[in-house]
């Protein structure tokens, strides 16, 4: 990344890590940090869940297509559906660079077991089914936004980290 109004995203699945690793990124990079699913939720004053049964997943994704583009100069951890979007997958590559952080879908569901606040994941069929569901709908869309790709499984935030910054590095050279 060059200059220093360009944004790092994390995306990815839910539970892939990325508002743990986005904090340390930011802290490492001296940059601000952004949880988009926060900043909505603080901003509406609103859980996600309430949001989505009350307006529906279009007016979140309205919500979150605006929070996206007042990141500057920041790591930008966003939501899993982000990417549904072709506009917030352009915006994102035009503004800064890309990295999907990916896990097997039996971990995901392991990272996110006791979290009952993820709407998509409370469906009649189990979490399981839900997560590869909607890694079928999205895994193309995430691949084609990243610039790089990162597997979290099996390595502590600290290390995911510290590769990061080195493919940041690399890629600017």
């Amino acid at each position: 990344m060059s200059g220093n109004r360009e944004n790092l995203y994390l995306i990815g699945m839910m539970g892939s890590g990325k508002t743990t690793i986005g904090e340390l990124l930011a802290n490492k990079l001296e940059k601000p940090f952004i949880d988009l699913d926060s900043f909505i939720e603080n901003e509406q004053d609103e859980t996600i869940s309430n949001i989505f049964s009350r307006d529906g997943e279009t007016h979140f994704r309205n919500l979150e297509a605006e929070a996206l583009k007042l990141a500057s100069g920041c790591v930008v951890a966003c939501g899993g559906g982000v990417v549904l979007r072709r506009g917030n997958r352009t915006f994102m590559r035009s503004r800064g660079m890309v990295i999907l952080l990916t896990a097997s879908v039996q971990e995901l569901s392991r990272r996110v077991k006791s979290i009952d606040s993820r709407p998509l994941l409370n469906g009649p069929h189990g979490r399981v089914n839900a997560l590869e569901q909607l890694w079928d709908t999205r895994q193309t869309k995430y691949t084609k936004t990243a610039h790089f790709s990162v597997d979290t499984e099996g390595f502590t935030p600290k290390d995911i980290s510290e590769k990061i910054i080195c493919m940041i590095g690399n890629a600017n050279n």
